[in-house]
């Protein structure tokens, strides 16, 4: 039987990305886990799991982080475009520079990352681009306009990738899921039952489960894409 395939996960120290990063490693892929402050899956061999402590803003150490796992486990197979974060408050009260940033992780990581691979995956004439999008890269909300922006950017680039690389047998796959139970409320520097305030008490997504369902899409044959899936509660009437 043929060895997994590696995947890299970026922001994979958390939320999303630590879910999908533990459902691939539970399918015996080895793993790069991108993330500004990396930590290790525990209960896997190190051998199965490279990390790399690396913004996905710098393109130069993304792509030498991706070089260097690829050396011991092959080209890249899949690539799951995780890292993000979510600032919420009135557009005018923004500092610039946090808004520049948040540009820069939400749209230009995940170009820096596509970047990254692609070419070789044109030459393998193989491999699959996820990125986690949002729901609101089509119903946006108040109080998140750089945030809502940059997945609406996320949605089109998919379309656009995916028309382009189509020829060349690369899928590329937007997940846009609704709200998600993840540590992202801390990075806000409120609490979970703030932001769940803030939100209107909507019905919550498990990491777990939003895992599962993009191991699905990576799962089907090379010749199916699923292209652009959203994910909510069957109960929640957002969106």
């Amino acid at each position: 039987m043929a060895a997994a395939p590696l995947v890299v996960v970026t922001g994979a120290s958390h939320g999303i990305g630590r879910a999908v990063a533990a459902a691939f490693a539970a399918q015996g892929h080895p793993l790069l886990l991108v993330a500004r402050h990396p930590t290790p899956l525990e209960g896997l061999p190190s051998e199965q799991i490279a990390t790399a402590a690396v913004d996905v803003c710098d393109h130069e150490a993304l792509e030498t982080a991706i070089r260097a796992a690829e050396a011991l486990h092959g080209p890249t197979e899949c690539l799951v475009n995780c890292a993000g974060f979510l600032r919420m408050g009135a557009l005018e009260t923004r500092d610039p520079a946090d808004m520049s940033y948040e540009v820069d992780v939400l749209l230009k990581g995940v170009l820096n990352g596509i970047h990254a691979v692609l070419g070789d995956m044109k030459r393998r004439n193989s491999g699959t681009i996820i990125n986690i999008s949002s729901v609101g890269d089509r119903v946006p909300g108040p109080d998140g306009e750089v945030y809502h922006a940059c997945k609406a950017a996320l949605r089109s680039l998919a379309g656009s990738l995916q028309k382009g690389e189509a020829k060349s047998g690369i899928r590329v796959i937007n997940v846009a899921p609704g709200f998600v139970r993840t540590n992202i409320h801390a990075e806000m520097g409120i609490s979970f039952e703030e932001y769940n305030e803030r939100l209107g008490h909507p019905d919550f997504i498990g990491a777990e489960e939003l895992a599962e369902i993009i191991l699905f899409c990576w799962k089907q044959p090379q010749r199916i894409c699923v292209r652009d899936i959203v994910v909510m509660p069957t109960g929640s009437d957002f969106g």
